[in-house]
């Protein structure tokens, strides 16, 4: 009986999460002024000028340890029916760009998945996922999902 609450608790908090906002982590570590200087699609400077408008942090970089973040001024945002994302560009010199942030209104046409381009310049990778602080790194965000997954095949 008691396992059988216990389940039945715990799958009604987790669909009462996923129905509810998630949060994401928003910072970055890119110098948004000299970026945006040198983009001249319309399209890209819309969507990417809002990098101006999170926390620029050392410690937003790609290794993410929340305790440093957030003693460093990093913060986290509500992101109403989106996902969160975390976007890295490495210059072929091996100096990396992160920034971290929601994509608001985007639950239904972004799925949870990572994009990497490369070009002549660098490696361009676009991770997006839809839990509550996720976008701590894609590697984390993928071992939480499926030790999720494997909660529930054992329990139920």
């Amino acid at each position: 009986m008691l396992f059988q609450f216990i389940t039945i608790s715990t799958i009604f908090l987790i669909s009462k999460v996923s129905s509810q906002d998630i949060r994401c982590y928003a910072c970055t570590t890119i110098d948004a002024n000299a970026m945006l200087s040198e983009i001249s699609d319309p399209n890209w400077l819309r969507w990417l000028e809002n990098v101006r408008y999170v926390q620029f942090s050392q410690q937003c970089a790609d290794y993410f340890e929340v305790d440093l973040a957030l003693r460093d001024g990093v913060k986290s945002t509500e992101c109403s029916n989106g996902v969160c994302m975390k976007m890295i560009f490495q210059e072929r010199n091996g100096v990396s760009h992160v920034w971290r942030n929601c994509i608001p209104n985007a639950k239904e046409q972004i799925r949870s998945d990572c994009t990497k381009i490369t070009s002549g310049e660098g490696d361009l990778e676009v991770c997006t996922c839809d839990g509550n602080l996720c976008n701590i790194s894609s590697s984390k965000a993928t071992l939480i999902s499926i030790v999720f997954a494997l909660f529930f095949v054992m329990f139920l």
